[in-house]
């Protein structure tokens, strides 16, 4: 028995080398897969962080000022399908205010004309407030309406103290999120609404300037596209550009404000009059669920997932030439300060043979600060060089947003979140038909019961 354990011992003696070989084997193969998988992953991220650089590409378009100009007060956006009160969605009824809501403390007048000349931040916080504000008006009573709508979360794009369609359009939706009959124009009840929702805040505030502020580079930006790639960034181009973009506005509007303000002269611990506008959103809260763009009707419209409206926005969509997607898509994925990949080939207007080129970021990018890529090639949701533009100026195809209302977006909208497009151009054509044969049969019959 004896000479039998001992044999037993020796032969396990003998396989414990064995085992330990094959168990070292199976750690350093368990190693190398790790090595591996890390260094894949490696290979995936800088793929991504390439496919990034370059595989942005949308076409760019010129905007036409005096479009726009034509466009500010466009109505035919109210006989829409979005807007019209027999087929848009049944909004939640919003929550009661509080009880203990301080009412703001407002002075209503009417017929007086405003003018934003020569006032300081006291002079127009404390104007009266002149209603209705409809039609081609500008003046205190129109910034703060602006003002107060942008803090709601219902941005009206650039704020510059005039009427037109982006403000209207973004008050109708206030209104109906408000429970309030939607017009698109202001009465009383209406701004009451927004200055509480403002929390009485002032509409102008004075603004000391930071180190970061007045911080460049600032460069000269070429209106050829291949002197633009010898650029190491796009820039703004002045510091009151930047300025302006940080307060929603645009560099002329803070002359308005300000006259004596010059570049040379903001420096650290300089004052400006500027719009009290939203805080900047700048760490990601995905709590958009579902947008719906309104092609004809330039809106962005943002859902939470109880179907809340969280954020509304002016955009500027496809033209006659790269009409916007009528399909429902996704969003895919975002990249902040992207690249941008330039291809001729993209443009009806440019010859395919022209060399390509690879633009640096910046907020003067073709696609602004901000890219959301679409499930649909070359189809995305961008910022902008042009603010001014966005609203009421055809672009190529894709979703333009002020970079301000984009880079808030892209800080909100998930990957997978649902894309929807509304109000195509044919549908559009249908709706001023139809709008247009309606007021004729009104007229004639009008006109046969005067007759008779």
């Amino acid at each position: 028995w004896l000479s039998l354990c001992y044999s037993e011992f020796r032969m396990q003696k003998r396989l414990l080398p064995i085992a330990l070989i094959l168990a070292l084997a199976a750690c350093s193969q368990q190693e190398r897969q790790q090595t591996q998988a890390k260094a894949e992953g490696a290979v995936e991220k800088a793929a991504q962080k390439v496919e990034d650089t370059l595989d942005i590409a949308v076409p760019i378009g010129k905007d036409d000022p005096a479009a726009r100009e034509r466009e500010r007060f466009d109505e035919r956006w109210r006989r829409l399908r979005s807007f019209s009160g027999q087929q848009r969605p049944a909004q939640p009824q919003p929550s009661p205010a509080p009880a203990a809501a301080p009412q703001p403390d407002v002075r209503f007048v009417t017929g007086t004309k405003e003018t934003l000349k020569g006032l300081n931040a006291q002079a127009i916080n404390s104007a009266p407030v002149t209603v209705p504000i409809t039609g081609d008006v500008s003046g205190p009573s129109v910034l703060k309406t602006q003002v107060f709508l942008d803090r709601a979360n219902f941005s009206v794009g650039v704020l510059d103290g005039r009427w037109g369609k982006n403000s209207a359009i973004a008050l109708w939706w206030f209104q109906q999120s408000r429970g309030i009959q939607p017009t698109g124009s202001v009465d009383e009840a209406t701004f009451r609404a927004l200055a509480q929702a403002a929390g009485g805040a002032p509409a102008v505030v004075q603004y000391q300037l930071t180190d970061e502020d007045v911080k460049g580079p600032f460069v000269k930006i070429p209106d050829d596209v291949y002197e633009q790639e010898k650029l190491d960034c796009l820039c703004y181009e002045s510091l009151l550009e930047k300025l302006a973009e940080k307060f929603h506005t645009t560099t002329d509007f803070l002359q308005l404000l300000n006259p004596n303000a010059k570049d040379a002269s903001l420096t650290a611990g300089a004052s400006l009059f500027v719009p009290n506008v939203r805080p900047p959103v700048t760490n990601d809260r995905m709590d958009i669920a579902k947008v719906v763009i309104s092609i004809a009707g330039n809106t962005f419209n943002a859902f939470d997932a109880a179907g809340n409206l969280v954020f509304h926005a002016p955009t500027t969509l496809g033209s006659e030439y790269d009409p916007s997607p009528t399909e429902t898509l996704k969003a895919v994925k975002t990249a902040m300060d992207p690249h941008f990949h330039y291809q001729p080939k993209l443009f009806h207007e440019v010859p395919d043979e022209e060399p390509e080129a690879h633009l640096k970021p910046g907020p003067n990018s073709p696609v602004g600060v901000v890219w959301i890529a679409l499930s649909k090639p070359h189809y995305g949701i961008h910022g902008t060089k042009d603010p001014d533009s966005i609203g009421y100026a055809s672009s190529h195809g894709c979703v333009r947003l002020t970079n301000w209302d984009a880079r808030e977006v892209g800080h909100r909208l998930p990957k997978d979140a649902v894309i929807e497009f509304t109000d195509t151009k044919s549908e559009a054509a249908e709706a001023v038909g139809a709008g247009a044969a309606k007021t004729e049969t009104t007229a004639k019959t009008e006109t046969t019961g005067t007759a008779r």
